[in-house]
């Protein structure tokens, strides 16, 4: 099955499933590939790990220096890649590598700069890894690369569509249907894409179907298909991570927020009062990363 058919149900005509073809979806890079292959092992090589890190130049700079920033609290710096695989554990170097190498997928040579879009990526992932510790029945690993992917659709389509900027400004200022926006000017949308995305580049199942429905707050009160519990939980705490970001860079909400606020904080059980108690704790860690990532 490929991946068009995969998510056939999410398009409506041959002309869509034709745009969907156009689109270029980076396949998954090696060193993950590789990496993934030796997690699955029982006598992980973590010499092999550290050379495979090693013979990326970029790849091992920019995991040193992510080993080393305050997201992790290492007590003390490490001065080698070896060491920052030692400390750091396959986990968490999957994670600083999925970061890394998403960005040279998607933000390489000829590709639009997108500053806001890369920061704001990287924080959700930390807030919603943040958020998942706080609830019961999902995985913060998975939360964090939900967090990282949910959205990696719209630099893609921003590479394949001129006017797709437009797109999505007309997008977030309106409270529901972003993903109608996009089908109806390109016939494509960014959660399809991103959903593709992620299942090629091997994320687990629930973090694949939490793109797919994360501009779909209806899930979370009717749930249906693939949406399970634990993907609920993430298209939830998604919302809620968008407006602590926001919040902590200075930026206004977005529409949805507004308007499907109190449906994602009846589903995490939370009210307003924890919003802010919760976006005052992570202010002090966002800004941590934030100092550590401008040195």
């Amino acid at each position: 099955m490929d991946a068009t058919e995969f998510f056939d149900s999410d398009l409506t005509d041959e002309a869509a499933l034709e745009a969907l073809r156009q689109v270029a979806v980076p396949p998954c890079p090696g060193i993950v590939v590789e990496l993934l292959d030796e997690a699955q092992r029982e006598d992980i090589d973590f010499i092999r790990i550290s050379r495979l890190i090693t013979g990326d130049v970029a790849l091992a700079a920019a995991v040193l220096k992510s080993a080393n920033s305050p997201f992790f609290a290492l007590r003390r710096k490490v001065q080698s890649v070896q060491q920052a695989v030692a400390v750091l554990g396959l986990r968490n170097l999957l994670k600083i590598v999925y970061g890394v190498v998403l960005r040279q997928s998607l933000g390489g040579e000829g590709s639009p700069p997108l500053p806001r879009f890369w920061e704001r990526s990287h924080y959700n992932a930390v807030v919603c890894s943040y958020l998942a510790g706080r609830l019961p029945g999902v995985a913060t690993d998975d939360a964090y690369a939900f967090g990282l992917f949910h959205d990696a659709g719209i630099a893609i389509l921003m590479q394949r569509f001129a006017d797709y900027r437009q797109t999505m400004a007309q997008a977030n200022a309106a409270p529901t249907g972003v993903t109608g926006i996009e089908d109806g000017r390109h016939r494509v949308n960014h959660v399809v894409v991103g959903a593709m995305l992620a299942r090629g580049w091997y994320l687990s199942d629930r973090v694949v179907w939490a793109i797919r429905y994360h501009h779909d707050l209806s899930v979370l009160t009717a749930p249906r298909g693939h949406a399970t519990s634990d993907v609920c939980l993430l298209v939830a705490i998604r919302l809620l991570s968008e407006h602590i970001v926001a919040r902590f860079l200075g930026y206004p909400d977005e529409a949805e927020w507004e308007h499907d606020r109190e449906t994602a904080l009846a589903h995490l059980g939370w009210f307003e009062d924890d919003v802010d108690d919760l976006t005052r704790g992570l202010a002090v860690d966002l800004s941590e990363i934030q100092s550590y990532r401008a040195g």
